[in-house]
């Protein structure tokens, strides 16, 4: 079943390329539905944080929000809690809570997606934390 995961992924990244937004959202919803049917929980996290971006430049905020949280919890319960995918789901949820206008919950999300930036050495995510959280790039 992996490779039917894969396929639709490669789908997905394909129809991004060509500005076919819900072509991709179907191909990573058909994707992370594969994935959670085989067990595959980091496949699983990585199709729903392509699908939490999707659903929040459509503007349809909480189910972005919804996306990146499973795909964060995803990570953290497969041994990917201090990872960049960890901080890339973070940096999705921080983004639609802001859009929602949760200014507490995005700082915290905001905070963390930095510190896992930090972390990996990415300091073009550092100073996109650090941006949003009114702050002096601290990298």
């Amino acid at each position: 079943m992996t490779d039917a995961i894969q396929a639709h992924l490669t789908t997905a990244r394909e129809a991004m390329a060509d500005g076919r937004a819900l072509d991709a959202r179907n191909a990573y919803a058909r994707a992370a539905a594969l994935s959670r049917e085989s067990g595959a929980p980091l496949l699983q996290a990585h199709a729903l944080r392509h699908l939490s971006d999707l659903d929040r430049e459509a503007d349809h905020l909480e189910q972005a929000l919804a996306h990146a949280e499973q795909a964060a919890a995803l990570y953290g319960a497969n041994g990917q809690g201090a990872s960049l995918d960890m901080a890339n789901a973070l940096r999705l949820k921080a983004l639609a809570l802001d859009q929602l206008r949760r200014e507490g919950p995005a700082t915290v999300a905001w905070t963390a997606a930095r510190d896992l930036y930090a972390a990996a050495g990415v300091a073009a995510g550092v100073a996109e934390c650090e941006r949003r959280l009114g702050r002096p790039d601290e990298s």
